[in-house]
């Protein structure tokens, strides 16, 4: 009974402390503020790695790209664009600030390299160079 009693008074703190740091974001930033979990950027860019890499992968191994294959890049593209959406946007102020700075600049990357897919015939240069667009984030230090 003991071992049973100390078990719900942890699970009951664990409980308290996690909902109380929901509360005190909620207190100390403004309403406009989006609080990024580590995880939730990890995840986000794992994502975004992923596909990059498909796109780089379809280009560099392709001497044609057949249509099933541009389609696939359009949807890595569109897909990348609302990952990178959930990561803030415009006025949107997040909790990671070189995120916020360099956001929008992505996005605007991801987006003229979907339109030049897109065109016809269709160019995939930019698609071919959109991981340089991580760098303003992912350089050496």
């Amino acid at each position: 009974m003991k071992k049973y009693s100390l078990f719900l008074v942890g699970i009951t703190l664990i409980f308290v402390v996690v909902t109380s740091c929901t509360y005190v974001r909620k207190v100390t930033y403004p309403p406009d503020f989006v609080y990024l979990e580590d995880r939730q950027v990890v995840s986000a860019m794992a994502d975004l790695n992923v596909n990059m890499w498909r796109i780089d992968d379809i280009i560099a191994n392709s001497e044609t790209i057949l249509p099933y294959q541009r389609e696939e890049i359009i949807q890595l593209l569109e897909h990348m664009e609302d990952v990178a959406d959930k990561l803030g946007a415009g006025p949107t102020v997040t909790n990671h600030l070189l995120i916020d700075e360099n956001i929008d600049l992505f996005k605007d990357d991801v987006r003229n390299a979907g339109k030049y897919v897109q065109s016809e015939p269709p160019n995939y240069y930019l698609a071919g160079q959109l991981s340089g667009s991580c760098m303003a984030c992912h350089r050496r230090r």
